[in-house]
């Protein structure tokens, strides 16, 4: 009788251990429910401020006309900075050239059909490689002869894009005024 008694004691202790060890778990869950409704909110309002902010970064992104324009000036430069035989500075310019096609390539645009990426990467391993060599040669007529190579690419890509009313040629006059050309003598 005396273990019955000691067996319903335990037990009584056991089920009010368990009714207090449930009702500790509703209470929990029920925070952490809260928590996640909260945090949810929280986590949607800092995705929408996220997405208002890349859509304003979208917006203030240079589009492929200004990076052809950038392309044009420097290609421009680089025609000046080869006449002059001031092969340092032809070789800057080429790298800026290469810098902008790469950032136009990351735009991922397609104009009737042309994927501009692709012609981009195609030029910079074709028409940009050979000037990079005839610079590096420091060799006035490859260095014509590949300038003129790229302009046809480029007037190609325009043509076959829908816009053969761009059509780029060898500058004539150059595109800043405030910049000079020849090597100092040191």
């Amino acid at each position: 009788m005396k273990n019955l008694t000691y067996l319903w004691g335990v037990t009584i202790v056991c089920a009010v251990l368990l009714v207090v060890l449930l009702s500790k778990v509703f209470t929990l869950d029920s925070q952490v429910r809260s928590l996640g409704a909260s945090n949810g909110s929280a986590l949607q309002e800092s995705l929408k401020r996220v997405q208002a902010e890349l859509a304003l970064a979208k917006e203030l992104a240079p589009g492929l006309g200004e990076y052809m324009t950038t392309i044009q000036l420097h290609a421009g430069k680089l025609w000046f900075a080869a006449k002059a035989s001031n092969w340092e500075l032809a070789a800057y310019e080429v790298h800026e050239l290469e810098e902008t096609m790469e950032a136009v390539k990351k735009l991922n645009v397609e104009k009737n059909g042309v994927k501009i990426s692709n012609v981009m990467d195609a030029v910079l391993q074709t028409q940009i490689a050979q000037l990079e060599e005839s610079i590096k040669r420091k060799n006035q007529t490859d260095f014509q002869k590949s300038y003129d190579e790229t302009l046809s690419a480029c007037n190609g890509c325009h043509t076959e894009a829908g816009y053969k009313f761009i059509q780029i040629v060898r500058p004539t006059a150059p595109p800043v005024t405030n910049q000079k050309w020849e090597m100092s003598a040191k």
